[in-house]
């Protein structure tokens, strides 16, 4: 059932403003006992004032539609459950609900613009909604009791309004981020409105679009039914052929194939997924994607891209928040001894692919684009500055994705580090592996004792908990 999208939301047990205590109740039970359907049912009516089996029934298949808990005799949590479940926090089953259930969105719209009534917000949703075919209040009550139990509404005297987290989201998500809902289909010129954007006189494939200062600030991706790749998008996991059509050739590295390439390497800004079935003009939102990986294989006699594409629980403003936060996250803290690895960080894929891309552009900046060892910034003709962010402790080993485990290097002293030709001590000076019989020792033997150039906040230095754990990895005396 998930991924389908319902008109109704589903009240929980608890009473209006407490279904998400409940909810963490009962998603607790279900993690430390592993039970039966019949286990849980009998854990609902043990709780809860619950007594009919149909209506327990009714609410945790509610629970599996919105992608929080997977049913199949026995009951456990999703990913994205457990996500929620291990911060509770109340955006994140926002995104779950918002995703699922039409008029969410609306409805926070409607609040923004002042209090409303049940009646007034139901209004409000079918207008916007019109397939919702609501006949009383008992429909958007159901919705504004989640809103409620979430923190983002409260209710005095039968009116409701936004709480100062509920403006916040609700502000967020109506200004700086298209309102688009999944499984709505949108004309192009929707879109357009949309994305304040023009994409001429037709929506292709791969549709990057920057910003004011020319970054990457979206992606649009979009896939037809009686497209010449015979798209298949079925599923939280599909692939998607790149930009290049078949009578073309090999395709070649557009501009629209390198921005989905770089998304595959670390997730940096939002891609929007559309389809288009072959009897309709319009394309149907199918939400946000991760480009979880990318190959250029060989199909139908001719080299193409291949992009495997993963559907998020998130949406824009959620993505942007998630990366802001897990972006902070790589700069120092107060930790005295800070762990080697993220091993013990709970981050879903795209929280690592977000938190990964963030890491070179806080190293570089650390170090104001000079290598650490050598003290230069080159260019090349173009532009392009010769400077690599290096972890102290590699990434391979799953080091850390911290300030003070990196390194601005230029790629010759990236490859040095890395290889075990040079380390750091504890006071910033420079190592040198004792090989004179190899080549290239003398080239780095002139580096012996020099001072490391630093960043000037001490805060970002290296910390000696890494640069002890590079220098045992590479044979290095204590330091």
């Amino acid at each position: 059932m998930e991924g389908e999208t319902h008109t109704i939301a589903v009240r929980f047990f608890g009473g209006a403003g407490n279904y998400t205590a409940v909810l963490e109740r009962l998603c607790n039970y279900i993690v430390t006992e592993n039970p039966t359907e019949a286990a849980v049912l009998e854990w609902i009516r043990s709780n809860t004032r619950a007594t009919s089996e149909n209506g327990i029934r009714r609410r945790l298949t509610f629970l599996e539609a919105i992608g929080l808990l997977e049913l199949d005799g026995d009951v456990r949590l999703t990913q994205r459950g457990l996500a929620w479940l291990s911060e509770t926090d109340p955006s994140v089953l926002y995104e779950l609900l918002s995703g699922t259930v039409r008029g969410f969105e609306t409805m926070l719209e409607a609040l923004l613009e002042g209090p409303k009534t049940d009646a007034e917000l139901g209004a409000a949703i079918s207008s916007a909604h019109p397939e919702v075919g609501w006949n009383d209040a008992s429909g958007p009550a159901q919705h504004r009791g989640w809103l409620q139990s979430l923190g983002y509404v409260e209710r005095s005297d039968g009116v409701n309004s936004l709480t100062d987290s509920g403006r916040t989201l609700a502000k967020r998500r109506s200004s700086e981020y298209p309102h688009l809902e999944r499984g709505t289909f949108y004309a192009q010129t929707d879109l357009e409105d949309a994305f304040d954007t023009s994409f001429g006189s037709y929506i292709k494939g791969i549709s990057p679009r920057t910003d004011e200062e020319g970054e990457l600030a979206y992606i649009i991706v979009k896939a037809r039914e009686d497209g010449p790749y015979d798209d298949e998008i079925d599923g939280e996991r599909f692939t998607y052929i790149g930009e290049g059509v078949p009578e073309k050739g090999d395709q070649q590295l557009t501009g629209a194939n390198g921005a989905l390439l770089e998304q595959a390497d670390r997730s940096t800004v939002p891609v929007y997924f559309f389809y288009q079935p072959a009897d309709s003009d319009d394309l149907r939102y199918e939400g946000l994607v991760d480009v979880t990986d990318a190959e250029y294989v060989s199909q139908d006699g001719r080299m193409v891209y291949q992009f495997t594409m993963e559907r998020l629980a998130v949406e824009p403003a959620r993505f942007e928040a998630l990366a802001e936060s897990v972006s902070d996250g790589v700069e120092a803290d107060d930790t005295e001894e800070p762990p080697l690895t993220d091993d013990g960080d709970e981050f879903t894929e795209v929280q690592r692919r977000v938190r990964s891309s963030a890491f070179p552009k806080t190293v570089k900046s650390a170090y104001d684009s000079r290598c650490a060892i050598c003290g230069k910034s080159r260019e090349s003709p173009d532009g392009t500055v010769d400077i690599e962010a290096a972890h102290i402790y590699p990434k391979r080993e799953n080091g850390r994705d911290d300030v003070r485990n990196g390194l601005a290097l230029c790629r010759l002293h990236h490859w040095a580090f890395d290889a075990g030709w040079l380390a750091v001590s504890d006071d910033y000076r420079i190592l040198v592996a004792d090989r004179p019989d190899l080549e290239g020792y003398e080239e780095f033997a002139a580096l012996e004792g020099e001072p490391l150039t630093l960043p000037d906040d001490e805060d970002r230095r290296p910390h000696a908990t890494f640069l002890a754990a590079h220098r045992e990895r590479n044979g290095f005396e204590s330091a």
